[in-house]
């Protein structure tokens, strides 16, 4: 291809690229529209980060819970120890029926019950019925049963030093944890959910364009007169999937920004939430993504061409993000380590590395390597084939 020849398409694609940007950000509320949905999800993880940061919010140890108990009369010195912790009693339901309502329907957080034959033994069962299913259930029982294990290991201790027996003796294993995360807390399993989140936006971003552009002018009628311009198929066909490209990058801009933005503010409303990554993290997000958006693209593109109306595109596109997506969302409860076969597939690939950035992990060169230029050859690939398609005539044949 010579030099002239080259800059000649180059020069049409700018031109047509050009219009369609143009033309799609005339229409303001379909624009407006398009750079809000992106804030939906940022703000949905960061509205659940703010209420979990307002439940965890101080040293638990520090403040008082009240505790719903049956027979702690029968257990004085286990009474004693858990009220030097911060521990008041209330009355609870006398039958084993209401007790297990009221903590199914959340009315009551725990219910404690002591067994009478505690009045006459050392040794006896604490029963604690819950709704694990809650947060702030899981928060008192997990009070309840911290502060009982103190209580036992005092007991054990006392019981040993009586005997003669050296203190520790009742527990001769202790286990000393060593946590290398970043900072496991509650907070860490909302920014897990980032990655398929932002998947999710680089499938949709784009969408509305790649019909609009495509199946949506020749339902108007206003491709053909496009082809009659001295214009190759493959040059208008690429200069649109370049302008819907264009708007998946800043959508996409938004979604990463909304999400530092939103989580960082959810973040520091709680001093028991660890921080999100940095805004340097996002950056990094952002370059793995490029060819993420080229494949999403290519895919959109040729869904476009192929469909025979709006209506059919529309839904075809909008369960593509599914796809990708619901991986991703496995992968916040069953994360994946990568290796070069797993980051060789595409968009896994990509969803791999980016999860890597979100937990603060450093990322293997080759394996960006290897993810990079799978991913964008087979968005090549795809969009060869749209081309292909967009070459026949059947193409502009309603119905």
């Amino acid at each position: 291809m010579s030099e002239q020849t080259a800059n000649g398409w180059l020069r049409r694609v700018l031109i047509v690229v050009t219009k369609e940007l143009r033309d799609h950000s005339r229409d303001r509320r379909s624009l407006m529209l398009a750079l809000i949905y992106p804030m939906l999800g940022p703000l949905l993880v960061a509205g659940g980060l703010f209420l979990a940061g307002k439940t965890l919010q101080g040293d638990f140890r520090e403040h008082f819970v009240t505790v719903p108990a049956v027979g702690i009369e029968h257990a004085p010195e286990l009474k004693a120890y858990l009220e030097d912790n911060n521990v008041r009693f209330s009355a609870a339901p006398l039958s084993r029926q209401e007790q297990e309502a009221a903590v199914r329907d959340g009315r009551l957080p725990v219910v404690m019950i002591v067994p009478d034959a505690a009045a006459d033994r050392d040794t006896f069962t604490v029963e604690l019925i819950t709704n694990t299913g809650r947060v702030d259930n899981l928060r008192v029982t997990s009070r309840l049963s911290w502060i009982v294990r103190g209580f036992n290991d005092r007991v054990a201790d006392e019981k040993a030093l009586a005997a003669g027996l050296p203190e520790g003796y009742a527990t001769p294993v202790k286990i000393e944890r060593v946590n290398v995360a970043r900072d496991a807390n509650i907070a860490v399993f909302f920014y897990n959910m980032v990655p398929p989140l932002v998947i999710f936006m680089i499938f949709l971003g784009g969408v509305h364009l790649a019909i609009d552009t495509t199946v949506g002018e020749r339902e108007r009628g206003s491709l053909e007169p496009l082809l009659l311009a001295p214009v190759e198929r493959w040059v208008l066909l690429l200069a649109k999937a370049l302008a819907a490209l264009a708007f998946t990058a800043v959508t996409t801009v938004v979604n990463l920004g909304a999400f530092r933005l939103f989580m960082g503010l959810a973040a520091s409303s709680s001093e028991r939430l660890v921080a999100p990554p940095g805004w340097d993290v996002f950056v990094l997000i952002f370059a793995v993504t490029v060819p993420l958006m080229a494949i999403a693209v290519a895919l959109q593109m040729s869904v476009a061409v192929i469909t025979r109306s709006m209506k059919e595109a529309q839904i075809y596109l909008g369960l593509l993000p599914l796809v990708p997506a619901l991986p991703g969302m496995v992968m916040v409860f069953s994360p994946m380590n990568p290796t070069d076969a797993t980051v060789a597939v595409p968009v896994l690939g990509q969803m791999l590395l980016i999860n890597q950035l979100v937990a603060e992990q450093s990322l293997d060169p080759q394996h960006v390597m290897i993810a990079t230029l799978t991913t964008t050859v087979s968005a090549a690939l795809i969009f060869l084939l749209a081309a292909k398609w967009f070459r026949r005539e059947k193409m502009f044949v309603l119905g």
